[in-house]
């Protein structure tokens, strides 16, 4: 019989050797004992389920003692002799485990929510790449998305909302639901079947997490005459930063569409701007390109943006000139000239709130400013039928616009 003397006082050997238990009540009990001096508790057994025999380890002395060992061997004896096969529920076991392990993780996931957008053409991609690095934490990044928790979501959502960015907040749980929606379904989609990591999700954790802001805000924000008159007089802010804020209100185009303009984009002889449909918000909805309409107004401020920030490409490059500027240079900025100057806080976006309730105030109908702006039209007639371009409408608005904030900016000449 095995004892704690016997166990320790065994020496290595060239090969591996074993010393077995005569215990009855554990037969095929023993201990294995390496040349590396390594001791091995194990059960060997003939399987009843293909008569072949097996082996199984059931850990390492003195880690487990040969009480305890003798116990695990006593337990699985009994497996064996009412049918069943240690061995084979082990290996099943561990290839679970390797299976778990290969399963993907929640970066898999947020990676491919990120890679469906980009296939749908969505700017949102950029965002969920970004709050990806900067929101979630790594160590829940690299952990398999099907072990991603309720408090592991809340984990990432809370300290977001507690520095006070409670609609941003919301904004990354809205992702991220949206990135378990896709690994729910991923495999049942043509884009995603056999190419998608496998997931394995059985529910969406951030469910039932609930909205840090029960409802978000919308932008109200609009700015009056007299504050579009300081705004554009202004000696607060730096040049091609004031100018991109002069293009804004001047077409009422989209921030991002206004800061990464080319020059290409622009007819002088024609008096015209064409927005490209792939640099547009709606392209999801139409790809076609936006006209916009010019005035000599227009030409003077699009001169004065070519002599300020004189680059070949971009009338907003960022620094080093390799791209346009983004939407957060322009945030940042206006923060800045806000707490300066102590008008009431504004975003660079409310400047096209600006232009379409103003623009209504010189009496300019609400379908033209729609057009002006570029906004989709979703109704059947526009959608399939109605084919004009309203080029001559958008003409004549763009040029009762711009008599209008000359009058407010102080600027009454040669604007047509």
């Amino acid at each position: 019989m095995l004892t704690d003397k016997a166990i320790r006082d065994a020496k290595p050997r060239a090969s591996v050797y074993r010393l077995r238990d005569a215990n009855i009540v554990a037969r095929g009990f023993g201990i294995t004992v390496a040349p590396s001096g390594a001791k091995t508790f194990f059960l060997s057994f003939t399987s009843p389920e293909d008569c072949k025999r097996k082996q199984v380890a059931l850990g390492r002395f003195p880690k487990v003692t040969l009480k305890e060992a003798r116990i695990k061997a006593a337990e699985m004896r009994a497996a064996v002799d009412s049918g069943k096969d240690p061995a084979a529920e082990k290996q099943q076991k561990i290839n679970e485990a390797v299976a778990r392990r290969a399963l993907g993780t929640l970066g898999d996931l947020m990676a491919l929510y990120a890679a469906d957008l980009e296939e749908d053409g969505k700017r949102a991609a950029k965002e969920v790449y970004r709050i990806t690095t900067k929101d979630i934490p790594s160590i829940l990044l690299a952990r398999p998305a099907r072990l991603i928790t309720k408090d592991d979501i809340l984990d990432i959502l809370t300290p977001i909302a507690q520095r006070g960015a409670k609609v941003h907040a919301d904004n990354v749980r809205a992702y991220i639901r949206a990135a378990f929606e896709l690994g729910l379904n991923a495999e049942g989609m043509t884009r995603w079947r056999g190419k998608a990591p496998k997931f394995d999700l059985m529910l969406n954790p951030v469910a039932t997490v609930r909205k840090s802001v029960s409802r978000k805000p919308r932008g109200q924000r609009s700015l009056s005459s007299r504050e579009v008159a300081e705004l554009w007089n202004t000696n607060l802010l730096t040049p091609p930063m004031h100018l991109a804020l002069k293009m804004i209100l001047a077409t009422g185009q989209r921030v991002e569409e206004v800061l990464q303009t080319t020059w290409s984009e622009f007819d002088r002889s024609q008096m015209l701007w064409t927005i490209p449909g792939e640099r547009r918000k709606t392209r999801g909805k139409t790809s076609e390109p936006h006209l916009v309409p010019l005035t000599r107004f227009h030409i003077d401020l699009i001169d004065e943006i070519q002599r300020t920030t004189a680059h070949p490409i971009f009338l907003f490059p960022a620094r080093g000139g390799i791209a346009a500027r983004r939407y957060d240079a322009l945030t940042s900025t206006v923060r800045r000239f806000v707490k300066s100057s102590g008008m009431v806080s504004f975003a660079p976006r409310d400047l096209r709130r600006t232009f379409k309730t103003l623009a209504g105030g010189a009496g300019i109908p609400l379908e033209i400013r729609n057009r002006l702006q570029g906004h989709a039209m979703t109704d059947v007639g526009s959608l399939y039928y109605d084919r004009h371009d309203y080029l001559s409408e958008k003409r004549a608005a763009m040029g009762t616009w711009v008599e209008a904030l000359s009058l407010a900016v102080g600027r009454q000449n040669n604007v047509r």
